[in-house]
């Protein structure tokens, strides 16, 4: 019986942070690094999974334990209620490291299980399967960022895309763009559902219950009744609404100064969306905090951000090609000097397509 492949990239999102479970834009684009899943189909409801990283585990469709490492792929078999299982082995590098490695070995599992029992699968229900995975089986209050840019990810374009209707739009990159995206992991990975993440997720609830009467998310607030409410907020509720307001603003700016080309226009909007994140969100652990402050006082680099959720993993940077490598090494030897105990890594991360 013939073996499958399938890849599903990790992403990466500049401009766009804690604002899609709220209903805002964001942006995002996917790089070459993510989950390789080899698959082949099995005659019965049993799904057996080897790791390099985890080891092995099998269980029957249906089962979940939340615990084990092995709860994506049963969540996957959850959502999608296959008739037959699968054997499979799965690779991935840099795991809770904030690329969005949740959703892009959910995908992966849910893609092969529907290939091994012809289900077909467009990318709309993808997106909707992996939200249904990560929210309803795992109980992580997240949004429509993770699946949407891991499917719909172009090498070639930045995509702007809209959490509510669903809508993509790919910004092209310019020919004369002469800029490149720095990964830099700070040894440090997390959970987001073992995190203050879901905490700042309801906090935005409560603040667009407080604006506005009815009004579930941020987003179905306009933003003139928050200016004019937001000091009848208590402090804590008022600064997660800044920050979704102020957030969206700075990716529309972001879609612009990308299509002009504009890099240190829009580097200057990361370190902005950073800012936002630490002050107003209050994520950001202070190791992370410190490494996005190396890597934005670094010669050759536009801006950096948190990326994922903030409470550990990597900072992402936009830099001058040119300089790149070398803000890297330069990276890279003053964070190890300060923190020789962590497994940190900084390199340049080439764009890549989709889930294949």
């Amino acid at each position: 019986m013939s073996i499958d492949t399938l890849f599903s990239p990790y992403r990466i999102c500049p401009i766009g942070a804690h604002i899609d479970h709220q209903g805002g834009e964001v942006l995002g684009r996917t790089i070459k690094l993510g989950t390789t899943l080899e698959y082949q189909p099995l005659d019965s409801k049993e799904i057996r999974i080897t790791s390099e990283q985890f080891g092995k585990a099998k269980f029957v469709i249906g089962t979940l334990d939340k615990t084990h490492w092995i709860r994506y792929a049963q969540a996957a078999a959850r959502v999608l209620n296959p008739k037959r299982g699968m054997k499979a082995h799965v690779t991935g590098s840099l795991i809770g490291s904030g690329l969005s490695s949740s959703a892009s070995v959910g995908l992966a599992y849910l893609r092969a299980l529907a290939d091994v029992n012809d289900i077909e699968l467009s990318n709309e229900q993808l997106v909707h399967l992996d939200f249904e995975l990560e929210h309803d089986q795992l109980g992580l209050q997240n949004g429509l960022l993770d699946p949407m840019s891991i499917v719909y990810g172009k090498k070639n374009a930045l995509l702007f895309m809209d959490t509510v209707t669903g809508s993509v739009f790919p910004v092209i990159d310019p020919p004369s763009s002469d800029s490149a995206w720095v990964v830099a992991y700070s040894g440090l990975s997390r959970e987001l559902t073992k995190s203050g993440f879901n905490v700042r997720v309801a906090e935005c609830h409560e603040a667009a219950a407080s604006l506005q009467k009815g009004a579930w998310k941020l987003g179905d607030v306009p933003h003139e009744i928050f200016e004019a409410k937001k000091f009848s907020l208590p402090e804590n509720i008022r600064k997660r609404a800044e920050h979704f307001f102020s957030e969206v603003e700075r990716v529309h700016l972001g879609r612009q100064a990308w299509a002009e080309s504009d890099a240190a226009r829009f580097g200057q909007l990361m370190n902005q969306s950073c800012a936002s994140s630490i002050r107003n969100y209050e994520s950001g652990s202070d190791v992370l905090i410190q490494l996005h402050e190396i890597i934005s006082s670094t010669s050759g680099v536009y801006g950096s951000r948190f990326s994922g959720g903030g409470y550990g993993g990597c900072v992402v940077a936009l830099a001058e090609r040119d300089l790149a490598e070398t803000a890297c090494k330069k990276i890279a030897e003053t964070f190890s000097a300060i923190h020789p105990e962590l497994p940190s890594q900084v390199f340049v991360a080439e764009t890549g397509d989709g889930l294949q």
